[in-house]
């Protein structure tokens, strides 16, 4: 086999020429003589040889070649080496075989050999991913389930702590079992000096708690006195922990007696606001209904706008200036009824005076009359006859 050579220049320590020179001279054309045609027959022959004919070129190597047109430059045979040097080493790192990692403990790892999958491969990867899928969603249902028990639990508690708070359970739970206890702890403090008998004597039961009572007091009625007042509060203290226990059970009951409560509260107020438009219908005539149709449609309206206000159903400005017009209505009515009064008295008085009607008569003419003076008008003559009478 032949050795081939690399065609790169190679890089010499020698000072470099500068490249706008080298190209300066390798760009430059050597001039050439004008060539006399007529000349040409006379030109040598090339086979002869000699002096006179053209210069026969020795073979040269790509070096002497290079060292020829660069006289000034030594090549340097370095680089070459250095090169081929890193090529073995590359080659040789690739082909590297090494030992160290071989380890005779275990055993060697299956070598997997790259094949194209066919359709039934493809299928079972699917099937696979799918299953693998189906369990991310049971785990994700599991954590919802989680979740709402959680939620669940966060309202319930939400619920109790509305209900412990809510003003009926305060009212017919809290506060009985409250006055209760204060009541007991005031009499063992007036009596023995002592309020945490109180106490002591209601973490007690049965036996043991009357004899706590009678050593605490030295029995009697004193004692006596106090076991019915810890009685008291330990039975409303088991209707406190009955209400806790089942508050939802309690908090309906609770809602269905506000309920109840409020129908009997609102029947009750249905029947003493009819019995009040009767009576106000006796006595006044705003809301006493005649023959007048527009009369009675008046008293309707009336009576609509006061039950609505009675009901909640009215606006809010009415049912604010109902409570202040009901504080002066009385004195009002009365007024009204002392000038109906005056003006009844009145209208008598003109109803009389119309009724006299004027009669006017001719009487004799007196000296001053005959004399030549005016006639009387007819004013004048009613208003002599009105004096006369």
């Amino acid at each position: 086999m032949t050795e081939t050579t690399s065609t790169e220049l190679p890089i010499s320590n020698a000072t470099l020429e500068p490249y706008e020179s080298v190209l300066e001279r390798q760009n430059k054309k050597p001039p050439l003589e004008k060539m006399n045609i007529k000349s040409l027959g006379e030109l040598p022959d090339p086979s002869a040889g000699g002096s006179n004919g053209f210069e026969q070129l020795d073979s040269q190597t790509s070096e002497e070649f290079l060292k020829s047109m660069e006289p000034n430059q030594t090549i340097s045979e370095e680089p070459i080496e250095k090169k081929k040097k890193q090529k073995s080493e590359t080659v040789e790192s690739k082909n590297d075989f090494s030992l160290d990692d071989l380890d005779l403990s275990k055993d060697p790892e299956p070598i997997v050999e790259t094949k194209k999958k066919s359709k039934e491969d493809n299928i079972a990867e699917l099937r696979k991913k799918a299953e693998a899928y189906e369990e991310t969603l049971k785990t994700k249902d599991t954590e919802v389930l989680s979740y709402k028990e959680k939620l669940e639990k966060l309202e319930a508690e939400l619920e109790r702590t509305a209900f412990e708070r809510s003003p009926k359970f305060k009212d017919k739970y809290e506060t009985p079992y409250n006055t209760s206890v204060q009541k007991a702890s005031e009499f063992a403090k007036e009596i023995a000096d002592d309020a945490t008998i109180a106490e002591k004597a209601l973490s007690l039961k049965g036996r043991e708690r009357l004899e706590f009572i009678d050593e605490s007091f030295g029995g009697g009625a004193v004692a006596s006195q106090f076991l019915q007042l810890i009685n008291d509060a330990d039975s409303k203290r088991n209707a406190l922990e009955g209400a806790l226990t089942d508050y939802r059970s309690t908090a309906s009951t609770l809602q269905a007696e506000e309920q109840a409560e409020l129908s009997s509260t609102s029947e009750t107020i249905n029947k003493n606001f009819d019995r009040v438009s009767q009576h106000f219908a006796n006595k006044i005539e705003w809301f006493r209904k005649g023959d007048d149709e527009d009369h009675n449609k008046e008293v309707d309206r009336r009576v609509s706008a006061a039950r609505n206000i009675i009901q909640g159903n009215a606006t809010q400005n009415e049912m604010m200036a109902a409570p202040f017009l009901a504080v002066i209505a009385k004195e009002a009515v009365d007024e009204n009824a002392k000038l109906r009064a005056e003006i009844a008295k009145y209208k008598a008085r003109v109803a009389e005076n119309i009724s006299v009607e004027p009669r006017i008569t001719r009487g004799e003419l007196s000296d001053s009359d005959r004399a030549g003076s005016k006639p009387k008008s007819a004013m004048d003559a009613i208003r002599a006859q009105l004096r006369s009478y």
